[in-house]
């Protein structure tokens, strides 16, 4: 399975596709048993965050605000169109998963201004299965959040090494390392502010980080950037 493979099962799952490039991947889809499995495998994946997110209770101070702000009353959206409903299908699902797992530092507060926002969001997808491993939430200080989801176990003389290429020209920079799966935020280098299609990796490296500046050990999970709605 290529890069272009991954990241297109990867936009197909969270409905990004569109056009064109939606009805030639489900072409290929539909005569392509392996990227099948795949699809399904991180459908399952994101699916089973529902499951290890609780409910949040809101303060009643943050429905006020919210109330005060709203100039206009709230509008039921109509369901769908049934020519959307293929690309559609399960999705709402995995989109709630989503928003409750990157949500969580936003919300949690008793007003907008405590969690500031993601400039990018990018779900880091498993080497060969492309499954989902970290979720990454990049923000304007230079800063990154990780949310592990399922990161391979490493040695004991290994450290997990974050990536990220704002530049190909510059080649990768590190954003940090780290030794136990967990949530967690990495203060970054001085960096440009984080793109679209920005690609973020994590790698195995020995004790203390790469000797080189550059990744050196395999890479466990990779993936790139989207802007979130």
């Amino acid at each position: 399975m290529t890069e272009g493979d991954r990241e297109r099962i990867g936009d197909y799952v969270l409905g990004l596709l569109e056009g064109a490039d939606l009805a030639a991947f489900e072409q290929q889809l539909a005569s392509d048993p392996e990227l099948r499995m795949a699809v399904e495998r991180l459908r399952g994946h994101l699916g089973k965050l529902d499951d290890t997110v609780e409910p949040l209770p809101a303060n009643p101070a943050l429905w006020a605000r919210i109330a005060s702000e709203l100039d206009t009353p709230v509008v039921t959206a109509a369901p769908p169109r049934a020519a959307n409903d293929n690309r559609w299908r399960g999705f709402a699902g995995i989109a709630a998963s989503l928003l409750v797992a990157l949500s969580i530092g936003y919300l949690a507060g008793s007003n907008f201004g405590q969690a500031p926002q993601p400039l990018m969001v990018a779900v880091l997808l498993t080497e060969g299965s492309a499954e989902p491993a970290v979720l990454v939430e990049a923000f304007a200080d230079d800063s990154i959040r990780l949310v592990p989801l399922e990161l391979a176990q490493k040695p004991d003389d290994r450290v997990y090494q974050v990536w990220t290429l704002p530049d190909p020209e510059t080649g990768p920079i590190s954003m940090g390392i780290f030794e136990d799966p967990q949530t967690m935020r990495l203060a970054g280098p001085n960096l440009p502010a984080p793109q679209s299609g920005q690609l973020y990796e994590i790698t195995l490296e020995p004790t203390g980080g790469s000797p080189t500046g550059r990744p050196t050990g395999p890479i466990l999970v990779k993936g790139f950037a989207k802007t979130p709605l």
